[in-house]
């Protein structure tokens, strides 16, 4: 399949980031992760400030990119190497 194709379908969606948001809102459990992650944010900032977080929270949100695009590309591996693997039998 085109390369194009499905950087289009995939990356450059503009309706995927708000059907990830609606399909996580139906998640309990990730509702209950966001409450205590707000909740802690409140308590953090009131600590340590604004400045202090802001520089926390771009490097964590920068550590956390970069893991989840390493496990999603190592799934891909995975699933390339199954395809192939069945393609090949």
């Amino acid at each position: 399949m085109n390369q194009t194709i499905l950087q289009t379908l995939f990356l450059n969606n503009p309706e995927i980031p708000g059907e990830i948001t609606k399909f996580c809102e139906t998640l309990p459990e990730y509702v209950q992760a966001e409450r205590e992650y707000s909740q802690a944010v409140r308590e953090l900032l009131a600590l340590i400030g604004y400045e202090r977080f802001s520089r926390f929270e771009e490097a964590l949100n920068h550590h956390l990119s970069c893991e989840v695009r390493a496990h999603y590309l190592f799934g891909l591996g995975l699933r390339r190497e199954l395809l192939a693997g069945i393609a090949g039998a």
